[in-house]
């Protein structure tokens, strides 16, 4: 398994979403620009799990991204080969699944 990016919050570069403990999100819908290095930074209170299992995969080096209770967990940039589309994915909570998405941009 790669190594997941843990990262405080800074800059407009992370656009932050907070995953509930019932699999909810607070952002449904997210905009990544691939040509501003924009990433995605999910925190939660408690355990979640952010997984890009759908056919179009993941924007993302990584597919998977495990965020740890009270902390967060970075994307990373949208890979050069992600496609300008809509990708879903599924955020697991302690109580709960949500499925928002992310929607590339160059």
């Amino acid at each position: 398994m790669a190594t997941q990016r843990v990262t405080p919050i800074t800059g407009s570069q992370h656009q932050h979403v907070h995953a509930k403990h019932n699999g909810e999100v607070d952002h449904d819908t997210v905009h990544v620009s691939k040509s501003a290095g924009h990433q995605v930074t999910w925190s939660s209170a408690g355990k979640a799990v952010i997984a890009f299992s759908s056919e179009a995969g993941s924007p993302f080096e990584d597919t998977i991204f495990h965020v740890p209770a009270g902390g967060s967990v970075s994307s990373g940039p949208a890979k050069a080969t992600a496609e300008e589309k809509t990708y879903k994915y599924s955020v697991v909570g302690e109580k709960g699944v949500n499925d928002p998405t992310v929607i590339i941009h160059n």
